[in-house]
């Protein structure tokens, strides 16, 4: 617990410490680009030098090889490794295959949409489309050598694109910065990549990482990225009063009771979607997160009018509600950013 919320409140702290008022501009901001990173080293280096307790840590296999020597090699046979697959077992596992595409693709255009904003002034708009024919080669690549699938890593692609983003620096006094442009190009990222992939050979390195370490990390990326979100705003203005509520659209715009029963639906469905994504029936969750289009488009309209609508969840809603003078940092910035999407594997 003290690894775990140390590493957190070091994290939390110095993102905080980004907008102070102490030291200069550029050591605050490398303070608070860097605290992740910061808040771990102290976190390994605390566990590091006190002896005495036992702390669950990493387990990373030494060198590249594949996951069970015993069983297969690197290449898996498509027609069975221990004994002949069947040839009807293909055409069955066909429809869980589409449901898989269906995740991928829909996890790949969503972040998409949420990073190729106009405000972006992005020029290369056909390397989103490159991305999902790349996705899948992938993919089909890790099914040959048994390893897990690819799918769109947002958090990581917004950092990466916050650091290739071009600010004004001619606005005036007062007013905030605006974007001139991304640096859009691949070369960053392929150095990425290829510095991750360095990481395997660090395997006694990462071993000393406390799994605790990565649990402080997990609440700081969940607690930095729910800034802005409208629907965690609207679930609080549930148990404040009226004369509370802030001066912004789907508040002037929708009646209290509409606005709490359009929250309600949200997290109606949200409670249904982790529900499925719990259960057996997992493999399901795109079709079910798929339901969720219709219902917006042909349910909703009977209970609200567009102009209600767009304020809850149209144009008007992405509106910031926040204090613009703070800048935020990477993790609070994944409703905004992208040029490119950075991926992770997922099971």
């Amino acid at each position: 617990m003290i690894l775990m919320f140390g590493t957190f409140i070091i994290a939390f702290k110095l993102k905080h410490f980004r907008n102070s008022k102490f030291l200069g501009r550029s050591v605050r901001r490398a303070l608070g680009d860097f605290g992740v990173p910061i808040s771990i080293i102290v976190m390994v280096l605390l566990d590091f030098l006190i002896h005495d307790t036992y702390t669950d840590k990493l387990v990373m296999p030494e060198g590249i090889r594949p996951s069970d020597p015993s069983v297969h090699g690197w290449f898996i046979n498509p027609l069975g490794v221990t004994k002949p697959l069947p040839i009807w077992c293909i055409f069955m596992a066909a429809p869980a295959s589409l449901l898989l595409f269906f995740l991928v693709f829909l996890e790949e255009n969503i972040c998409h949409l949420i990073l190729s904003k106009p405000e972006r002034n992005m020029t290369k708009s056909s390397g989103f489309h490159f991305d999902i024919v790349l996705s899948c080669f992938i993919n089909f690549v890790c099914g040959v050598f048994g390893a897990l699938f690819m799918g769109p890593a947002c958090v990581r692609t917004v950092s990466h694109t916050s650091a290739l983003t071009i600010m004004s620096s001619t606005h005036a006094p007062g007013e905030s910065p605006k974007i001139e442009g991304v640096k859009e190009q691949r070369l960053s990222a392929i150095v990425v990549s290829i510095l991750i992939g360095l990481s395997v050979l660090l395997g006694s390195v990462l071993n000393l990482v406390p799994k605790a370490v990565l649990y402080g990390i997990f609440l700081y990326m969940g607690v930095s990225s729910t800034a802005g979100i409208q629907f965690q705003e609207r679930f609080i203005l549930v148990l404040m009063p009226v004369k509370h509520h802030p001066n912004v659209p789907y508040v002037k715009k929708v009646r209290t009771w509409k606005m709490h029963s359009f929250t309600g639906i949200q997290l109606t469905m949200l409670i249904i979607l982790w529900v499925v994504k719990q259960s057996p029936a997992a493999l399901c969750f795109p079709f079910v997160l798929m339901l969720l289009i219709p219902i917006r488009l042909y349910l909703l309209p009977y209970g609200f009018n567009n102009q209600e609508l767009s304020a809850l969840d149209g144009k008007e809603a992405s509106a910031p509600t926040s204090d613009t003078s703070d800048e935020p940092d990477f993790y609070e910035e994944t409703h905004g950013l992208p040029t490119h999407v950075d991926h992770h594997h997922q099971s």
